[in-house]
């Protein structure tokens, strides 16, 4: 006799186990790297780079009167090595200075959008096969005209953050070439999709951490006034209040001014006498930094002449207008 199999009785479970939802590729982070680009910066090249790509999708259009896109993929930072290890060999490299800023960026371009926009610029099509050899000494004459073009655009961008001059200082095909930062030195690398027609590739812009620094923390300095709270309004309503009032200003009593055509001026002498057509019951007018503020009436306080604020100016009324002057008759005539 048999004896059944202690499995034998077991019926398979109809139910699944459910799929688990498709995750990112983990990336590898360095403790002792602490990140040094903060929200804030990132915010501030956002708006920056932002700009650029606008402006520059703009000039590749009018250069190559085609449709054309720029748009921001990612900010990151990086090692300067990092950088060019993931750059592929061959590419397009632009070499640039951003003085007053310490060291040299590099403005990267694939080869599929650089031979695109070489065909469309000698009446090409753009479309089609590409070579993979690196630009010749002639195609890359041709690219550096357009990136001269660009560097108007990427001075626009940055003007808030610093008021740089880009200039072109070398062009390379190789990456390992374009030692422009030690390779564990961090940098900033804005990643850009250029879109020409059909034609799609990833370029990218990198600037040395150590030269943006010091103009993305200025900049952070002046608008820490955003970040205060309400129950600091007052505290700082008080401190402008008190270095405004504390501002010295000049105050001023005139009289009614005086018209007088050059000619009278050039007839006058010593010892002339010019009517001021002021009586003396009408109020002068009290200036601050030459604005009519107050209306004054002229008195004295015991040694010293003073005025009394008697209202607020009237800057439209008839009797602050200037009268004019009549030279006495018998100087009409003369001449110096």
């Amino acid at each position: 006799m048999s004896t059944p199999s202690p499995t034998s009785n077991i019926v398979p479970s109809t139910r699944t186990r459910p799929q688990r939802r498709h995750r990112t590729e983990p990336r590898v982070f360095d403790f002792r790297r602490q990140s040094k680009l903060s929200r804030e910066h990132v915010r501030t090249m956002q708006i920056v780079q932002e700009t650029f790509a606008r402006g520059f999708g703009t000039m590749l259009a009018s250069q190559l009167r085609s449709l054309t896109q720029v748009t921001i993929r990612s900010i990151e930072q990086q090692t300067y090595d990092e950088y060019v290890r993931e750059m592929p060999n061959p590419t397009m490299l632009t070499l640039l200075s951003l003085a007053p800023m310490s060291g040299a960026a590099v403005l990267q371009l694939p080869l599929d959008i650089a031979y695109c926009g070489l065909d469309l610029l000698l009446g090409g099509k753009g479309t089609g096969i590409q070579p993979s050899r690196p630009l010749t000494e002639l195609e890359l004459l041709l690219m550096r005209g357009i990136i001269e073009r660009a560097l108007p655009e990427l001075r626009y961008a940055f003007e808030p953050v610093v008021a740089m001059d880009p200039k072109i200082v070398g062009q390379e095909s190789n990456p390992q070439f374009a030692q422009v930062a030690a390779p564990t030195d961090m940098v900033i690398v804005v990643a850009f999709e250029v879109r020409i027609e059909t034609v799609t590739g990833i370029a990218s812009l990198c600037i040395p951490f150590s030269s943006m620094q010091p103009y993305l923390e200025a900049l952070s300095a002046t608008s820490l006034y955003a970040n205060h709270t309400v129950s600091n309004v007052e505290q700082i309503r008080e401190q402008v209040t008190y270095h405004l009032t504390e501002t010295p200003v000049s105050v001023a009593a005139e009289f009614r001014a005086v018209e007088m055509s050059a000619s009278d001026i050039l007839r006058l002498q010593i010892g002339d006498v010019i009517p001021l057509s002021h009586r003396v019951d009408q109020v002068l007018t009290l200036t601050v930094d030459g604005v009519p503020t107050f209306d004054a009436r002229i008195g004295r306080r015991n040694r010293r002449l003073a005025v009394q604020i008697a209202g607020a100016a009237d800057v439209r009324s008839p009797d602050r207008r200037p009268m004019p002057y009549e030279l006495p008759a018998d100087r009409a005539n003369t001449v110096d």
